[in-house]
């Protein structure tokens, strides 16, 4: 089962359905977009297996040009995804879809080449091979519900150091990765 009420924390053990769901969007996603989206990506602890999770499927598109991009939004909301329109962020465009009492997933739009989406694959693919590092984040989140169930604002903010530390790790090893050679 998906969803959970707007502003609140509840995490619940990981779902085999969160893919199929996932799918179900993705197939959605790729006959609005089409060709525009280059990427199309499950991000978020619903896309990482043995992860707790608020039961939201995080939707990462990686676009061409948020210029191009513009003209599907009003497609996008005939499939249930509502532009957030006053987002503080520039780096992005954010849909959220669902009722406020049900949310069951969130749209990431970003650009080719910038950060935004590429950290939500880079964190994702981290805690992925790094068991250590996603026992930790798990342990992180737990706490963070309890102290903050009612406070979504909140659990997310002191979640950030512990993702940019793994981004910059993720980072750090792609690069690494990309010096060495291959005999």
């Amino acid at each position: 089962m998906i969803g959970t009420m707007r502003g609140t924390v509840k995490l619940v053990p990981f779902s085999h359905g969160w893919k199929r769901s996932f799918n179900a969007e993705r197939n959605k996603l790729k006959k609005v977009l089409g060709h525009n989206a280059i990427k199309i990506e499950h991000v978020g602890s619903t896309a990482i297996p043995g992860m707790v999770a608020k039961p939201i499927i995080d939707i990462a598109v990686i676009v061409p040009s948020f210029q191009l991009f513009k003209k599907y939004i009003p497609a996008l909301a005939k499939i249930g995804y509502k532009h957030k329109a006053d987002d503080d962020r520039v780096d992005r465009f954010f849909f959220p879809k669902g009722s406020i009492q049900k949310r069951t997933h969130y749209l990431h739009v970003g650009e080719v080449n910038t950060h935004y989406v590429g950290d939500m694959i880079l964190f994702r693919d981290y805690l992925l091979v790094h068991d250590n590092e996603r026992q930790r984040y798990i342990a992180l989140k737990q706490e963070l519900a309890r102290k903050h169930s009612n406070e979504r604002r909140i659990y997310t903010d002191k979640k950030k150091d512990f993702v940019n530390k793994v981004v910059r790790k993720a980072r750090k090893l792609l690069l690494i990765s990309k010096k060495v050679k291959v005999i």
